[in-house]
């Protein structure tokens, strides 16, 4: 893990690859859990206490390297700080696309997982406007007044004032919007409009923001 780190701090998706795989990769927690594992290694925490100081200090560096450019790659819209995108170009750090169905966007997802280890950080100013920005975003994107509801062959988005608040997986950069993507890699603004398997096949919506405990 240590050879696959970037020097910029980030880690691909996939070791010395090519196409969406050399992205640094936040999707289902990739790098998060990378630097959670390093930093219990650096820490020398449970079965890790056999770790030589060397190693243990190689691990440090590497995950505060993590933490820098996560920082770094914090969109920034309108002049504001937001989130994350699921994944970043190596290059030039922006928000990437991966499959036709996951396109440079705003991750309503694995933003919470980021935040949630930037919490474990030694407090810094950049630090605590980062998470503050990101808990502010998430309150401004916060969906009500609709249900999903998965039935035995789709997953169908009903009306109901009373469901609790839900956040979408992604959101349009520079507008907020949900979006919905299918195997064409157009993107649309309701889930209906794209196809059935894509629907069915794929988390659109979930309270992952909830695990912050400020709503």
């Amino acid at each position: 893990m240590l050879n696959m780190q970037y020097a910029n701090g980030g880690w691909p998706q996939v070791y010395n690859s090519s196409g969406y795989h050399k992205h640094i990769t936040f999707n289902d927690n990739a790098m998060i859990n990378v630097m959670i594992l390093l930093d219990d290694v650096a820490n020398k925490k449970g079965d890790f206490s056999f770790i030589d100081s060397t190693l243990a200090g190689k691990c440090n560096t590497a995950v505060t390297k993590g933490v820098s450019l996560i920082l770094q790659m914090q969109v920034v819209v309108n002049g504001k700080l937001t989130v994350w995108g699921q994944q970043h170009d190596s290059v030039t750090l922006k928000p990437a696309g991966a499959r036709a169905y996951e396109v440079p966007s705003l991750s309503g997802q694995e933003s919470v997982g980021i935040v949630k280890f930037l919490k474990t950080r030694s407090s810094t100013t950049q630090i605590a406007n980062s998470i503050k920005a990101a808990e502010d975003w998430f309150k401004a994107v916060k969906i009500t007044g609709i249900k999903v509801v998965k039935t035995s062959d789709d997953v169908i988005v009903t009306s109901d004032p009373t469901a609790p608040a839900i956040w979408a997986r992604f959101y349009e950069i520079n507008t907020n919007k949900p979006i919905f993507v299918g195997r064409d890699g157009i993107v649309k603004y309701k889930l209906s409009d794209i196809e059935q398997e894509r629907r069915v096949n794929y988390s659109w919506y979930g309270n992952w923001p909830n695990g912050l405990g400020i709503y």
